[in-house]
């Protein structure tokens, strides 16, 4: 059905079935609030629109590959790359709010790489720039009390959804190498993996080989010495 349309004095013809359908998709004019993608933002964001400290994504990932002993016990958990387009696909998905496309993915590749994206595309990352220094500072102490001392203050100063993040991520790979004899994922491999994934420079340095050995070692102190940073 056509209508005549009014503007500045002006007629037209205005088909009612397109301005019932642009008024559906929300182009009629009025602006209707979007939510914005869960990856690729900051972590404070996604946790403030959320009402939590930690977002439901990395929940609901941690707990779909924590879901079935068979994904606990795949052979280089973590660390074998995942198919591309297959967590391209979950991204897109999560970013659309649609959660239960984790519960449905049967590859627990697929998962972790979909988790290792979230926190690699994070515009701060969790282990925030401002502490970088300090950490990489800390895992080359020798004393260990000292080494858990400053670890611990480093995780206090932390702000609080990084914080409950960092001890949920980590809690969970603990439980990761439980099944090492399975899946071969020991602290130290692990820490390779999320070394560069939850930490890195605001700027370039001279020396990036050395700092990536530095974020790896500061993964893995946190891993071996969960207990006594975050108690």
């Amino acid at each position: 059905m056509w209508i005549i349309a009014k503007n500045e004095g002006v007629s037209k013809e205005v088909n009612v079935n397109v301005v019932l359908w642009l008024w559906s998709m929300g182009l009629s004019g009025e602006t209707h609030e979007q939510d914005e993608p869960m990856f690729g933002c900051h972590l404070s964001d996604v946790c403030n629109h959320e009402d939590s400290h930690i977002p439901r994504f990395v929940r609901l990932c941690v707990e779909a590959i924590e879901s079935k002993e068979e994904n606990m016990k795949t052979d280089g958990l973590y660390r074998v790359s995942a198919n591309l387009s297959q967590v391209q696909k979950i991204r897109l998905q999560v970013d659309q709010n649609n959660l239960s496309v984790l519960e449905q993915e049967e590859d627990a590749h697929v998962l972790c790489g979909a988790l290792k994206l979230f926190f690699r595309e994070l515009k701060t990352p969790l282990i925030p720039f401002d502490v970088f220094d300090a950490a990489l500072k800390a895992s080359a102490y020798t004393n260990q009390k000292d080494k858990i001392k400053h670890f611990k203050e480093i995780v206090k100063s932390l702000p609080t959804p990084n914080r409950h993040t960092l001890e949920f991520l980590l809690r969970h790979l603990l439980k990761v190498t439980q099944f090492h004899s399975f899946n071969r994922m020991h602290i130290s491999n692990l820490a390779i993996v999320f070394g560069p994934t939850l930490m890195w420079s605001e700027e370039e340095t001279s020396n990036m080989a050395f700092d990536l050995m530095m974020q790896n070692l500061v993964i893995e102190c946190l891993l071996q010495e969960f207990d006594s940073i975050f108690k």
